[in-house]
């Protein structure tokens, strides 16, 4: 008995195993295996090269050419490719409910079932030979209907959305793409109405490697790479909402003999044309149309199709300037003779012009944005032929933007502002238009040198200084580091130096930025209250010193203060020049009682003001304060 048991439990091993083998080597699972025993019908979606569906009242007849479904009958048109492949899928993975067998049919004819005359004919069409499945009445609950394979005597009862699935109109069937093509492979736009044509095509510039669209009608211009695409985008999406008319006696019924507007996009040599016409009388949201190549009319939505009522302007690129920041390594602003030259050189920007010196590389990005982002509000001339008109003749600035070596990326002339003050003129010298722009544009265009100039004085270290003089209206300090690199206090005589303090001048020395530059040059220094400041600090670092002056406030935060080389006016925040000022020498003695000045009416007569010295006797201290 045990050996019977023990044989039997070998013999299920032995099957458990090659069904493991079987689903490794053929790749099917017995669950696949199973599902598959149970669907009506043996075949994958992908291998099916036609479809033939019989109704009661209409035959459809449809056909795989390469990724897309043609209708042939009726009609010879695009079938909409979902909709097939959703009668596919469904098809393919359906289950029958139960089989009806041959014992169980005894008695029973076709015709009980709905099968002599079916309510569908379907047939699939594949490499191999082709499968009809017919399609019955529903079954007494109302949810499955009869189905049978065509040859074969069994009757299936089946899923009631396989009819629902193939239960279509032609309508419904179709493609409802109005134009079929892919907007990365477009080359060529033309949109022609009754009083002009617009015309677009892919230059040989590129922008990431991608060709710039342009417009190469009504005149030569740069396009607006987005409205382009946008404008691509609409007509791809364009949807077909009802279909009308096969007859093209119908054509002029609907305008379409003489449309109102035509949209042809081109892929390489190879153009497809939407022609449309009038509105609906019935629902003016709607407007008929149709390819020019075939014969169907349909309508489309109005709003759609009115995107496509453009003027050329409106697809015009309106940024003045187009470059890549990083391909710009010079730039030049000229005000009349004023020259301001910029250089990009190990990764930052310096001024070449008019005098050399570390640029502001955040004033530097912030003019290239500026002008990077310079549109036109207005398209003003299409061909300049009197400059003077535009104040560009002799403009009020000219910037040249510059790539390596001598190479002109862009120039833009900036002319005057129209009668109403409303836009400014400018024009780029490879172009012929004029457009205008915001008038803002002389605000942030750089016309002084020192807007750009880097904001630190010097480059320098605090342990740079070797020596350091600070005069102020009551007092002269000069301290100077001995051997040991020790501040040493050469005047006045006797002090005790706060560290501290003094480390905090340096630090704020070295590293002083202007807030704002005023102007350059040594010329009347008195309106910035310099002729009489508050402070001078000159600090020697290896045989050049540096001088400081500190003098009136510009407001509550801020004072004017000057800079010695180069010679240059600008202010600083008041809280810095507050720790510039701050005694660093505490004085051994105490200063001198300041003299008594009493001012009398002038008809009084002077008193006699008695004066006390020091007795002769009173030591004074030379390490500390003076002992009473």
């Amino acid at each position: 008995m045990k050996s019977r048991t023990t044989s039997f439990l070998v013999m299920m091993a032995l099957v458990i195993g090659a069904l493991a083998a079987l689903d490794y080597y053929w790749g099917t699972s017995t669950h696949d295996l199973l599902a598959k025993s149970k669907r009506v019908l043996d075949f994958q979606s992908k291998d099916i090269t036609g479809l033939k569906i019989d109704l009661t009242n209409q035959v459809y007849t449809l056909e795989r050419s390469g990724d897309q479904w043609q209708i042939k009958q009726p009609l010879n048109v695009r079938a909409n490719y979902s909709t097939v492949s959703s009668i596919l899928d469904e098809l393919e993975f359906a289950e029958r409910n139960r089989s009806i067998t041959e014992k169980e049919l005894k008695g029973l004819s076709p015709n009980d079932f709905g099968l002599e005359i079916p309510r569908v004919r379907l047939t699939l069409q594949n490499k191999k030979g082709s499968v009809v499945l017919l399609i019955g009445n529903e079954t007494p609950t109302k949810d499955a209907v009869y189905a049978q394979l065509q040859g074969k005597k069994g009757v299936l009862v089946v899923p009631k959305s396989i009819y629902e699935r193939v239960d279509r109109t032609l309508d419904d069937l179709r493609d409802r793409t109005v134009i079929d093509f892919q907007a990365a492979s477009a080359t060529r736009v033309e949109i022609k109405s009754a009083d002009r044509v617009i015309e677009l095509a892919k230059s040989a510039i590129t922008t990431n490697a991608e060709p710039r669209w342009a417009l190469t009608r009504p005149l030569a211009a740069r396009a607006d790479q987005r409205k382009v695409g946008e404008l691509l985008a609409d007509l791809g999406g364009l949807r077909v909402t009802d279909f009308v008319s096969e007859s093209p006696r119908d054509i002029p019924a609907y305008q379409l003999d003489e449309p109102e507007r035509e949209v042809t996009v081109w892929t390489g040599e190879s153009g497809k044309t939407l022609q449309i016409g009038r509105a609906s009388t019935n629902d003016p949201s709607k407007v008929y149309a149709k390819l020019k190549s075939t014969d169907s009319i349909y309508t489309v939505p109005s709003a759609s199709v009115q995107k496509f009522a453009v003027q050329a302007n409106d697809l015009r690129d309106a940024q003045v300037l187009v470059f890549a920041e990083g391909d710009v390594h010079g730039i030049e602003v000229l005000h009349g003779t004023d020259r301001i030259s910029l250089a990009y050189t190990d990764a930052t920007w310096r001024i070449a012009a008019p005098v050399a010196a570390a640029a502001d590389d955040a004033a530097v990005e912030q003019l290239l944005r500026h002008l990077g982002g310079l549109n036109a509000r207005q398209f003003t001339a299409d061909v300049a032929t009197d400059l003077d008109k535009y104040g560009l003749a002799a403009p009020m600035a000219t910037v040249s933007l510059r790539g390596e070596g001598t190479n002109l990326l862009a120039q833009l002339l900036v002319g005057a502002l129209d009668p109403s003050n409303t836009v400014r003129f400018v024009k780029r010298v490879d172009e012929p238009f004029v457009y205008g722009v915001e008038t803002n544009i002389a605000g942030w265009l750089h016309a002084n040198w020192l807007t750009l100039r880097a904001r630190e004085l010097v480059d320098m270290k605090p342990d740079q200084i070797t020596k350091l003089t600070i005069e102020k209206k009551s007092e002269k300090v000069i301290l100077q580091r001995d051997a040991d690199k020790k501040w040493k206090l050469l005047e006045p005589v006797q002090g005790v130096i706060d560290n501290d303090a003094l480390q905090r001048l340096l630090d704020e020395f070295a590293a002083l930025p202007a807030e704002e530059f005023v102007r350059e040059g040594r010329d009347n220094l008195a309106e910035f209250g310099l002729d009489q400041p508050e402070a001078t600090l000159a600090a020697t670092v290896g045989d050049k010193t540096y001088t400081l002056v500190l003098g009136k406030p510009q407001d509550a935060e801020r004072e004017y203060a000057f800079w010695s080389d180069p010679p240059l006016v600008f202010t600083i925040w008041t809280s810095r020049a507050n720790t510039l000022v701050r005694d660093v020498v505490t004085q051994s003695n105490p200063p001198a009682a300041p003299a008594v000045t009493n001012i009398l009416p002038a008809t009084a007569a002077p008193s006699v003001i008695p004066v006390t010295t020091l007795p002769a006797a009173t030591p004074v201290a030379t390490n500390g304060p003076a002992k009473q």
